[in-house]
């Protein structure tokens, strides 16, 4: 399954561990680094807001595309 994240590419296997098909948690923990998973952001599944409890449960589909988006700090 091919998905963008970030207008990346990204190649994610068609099922989880679970059998299921994979999720936005499944896709972050490969595309982000384990700093940048602990860090804050924001997420939009094909440019619809998705509220960080429901990572797990969102399922993903060939051709989605995530954007994550970090607080920019300053002034």
């Amino acid at each position: 399954m091919k998905i963008h994240i970030n207008g990346e590419p990204l190649n994610l296997q068609q099922t989880n561990n679970k059998g299921l098909a994979p999720n936005i948690t499944d896709a972050l923990r490969q595309y982000l680094s384990p700093k940048q998973q602990e860090m804050s952001f924001a997420l939009a599944l094909n440019s619809d807001f998705v509220n960080k409890s429901q990572y797990a449960s969102t399922r993903l589909n060939d051709g989605d595309s995530i954007d994550v988006l970090f607080p920019i700090h300053g002034g």
